[in-house]
């Protein structure tokens, strides 16, 4: 009996994209971003997540708290009725509210722009060449471990029934936070090394090493070598800018 070709292998309905497949086997999903695939996708989920936390935040905060300290600071507590610290403390809702929805809006995007001017430097820093129209694929797949955190900062928002309206650490995501989670708090040089092991940055870089290494056609090894080189640095800078916060 002849069996024809088509027959004797089960067609897949369809193949996962590129970009999600990346994320959970960063070699050949990212080799297929760079060649095959396209920024949109990717850069959609990374844009709703981001508005996603943005909104989550803002729907949860409460200035009351920093106001009065605000206040109490500039010597205007005293002198103030209830009704004119309401007025203080709506105001300042709402100014972080707008300020945050509007970091949602843009954090997409910017990080997108960044992300591809990274490549290119990396590739080029690596002896590599660029080749297609994979920077902005590659680019757009390394925002998703970015998504994947303001996600769970989302839901850690709605589940609380209150927010400072400032900076604040929802779901753990680097080593600091593990510890603190634990009832382990660390401080000083090791606060500023635990904060600097950034988890959901740590995937992002993995996934730019990979996509350089397909994009620019730069060995693998030396790809990640070079990438988490240059993440350990600029992660390292950033946390003792901000001063381990």
């Amino acid at each position: 009996m002849i069996v024809s070709s088509d027959a004797q292998l089960p067609q897949p309905a369809s193949a996962a994209p590129p970009a999600l497949l990346a994320l959970i086997a960063p070699d050949a999903g990212m080799d297929r971003q760079a060649k095959v695939g396209k920024a949109g996708l990717a850069f959609l989920i990374a844009f709703a997540c981001a508005l996603f936390a943005a909104f989550a935040q803002s729907a949860r905060v409460d200035a009351r708290s920093a106001t009065l300290q605000k206040l109490e600071t500039a010597g205007q507590l005293s002198s103030m009725s209830d009704r004119a610290i309401e007025d203080e403390t709506r105001n300042a809702e709402r100014l972080y509210q707008v300020m945050r929805v509007a970091w949602g809006a843009v954090e997409a995007p910017a990080f997108l722009l960044a992300g591809a001017l990274a490549v290119v430097v990396l590739v080029w820093f690596l002896r590599g060449r660029v080749k297609g129209r994979g920077v902005f694929p590659v680019a757009a797949a390394v925002l998703l471990p970015g998504a994947v955190a303001n996600l769970l900062d989302g839901i850690t928002a709605l589940r609380q029934t209150s927010l400072p309206a400032g900076p604040v650490t929802l779901s753990p995501r680097n080593l600091s936070a593990i510890f603190a989670a634990f009832g382990n708090p660390v401080s000083g040089a090791a606060l500023k090394l635990g904060n600097a092991v950034d988890f959901f940055s740590l995937w992002a870089a993995v996934l730019m090493a990979f996509g350089i290494a397909s994009v620019g056609e730069v060995p693998a090894r030396r790809a990640l070598i070079g990438t988490l080189s240059a993440w350990l640095c600029l992660r390292l800078v950033i946390s003792v800018a901000i001063g381990g916060a």
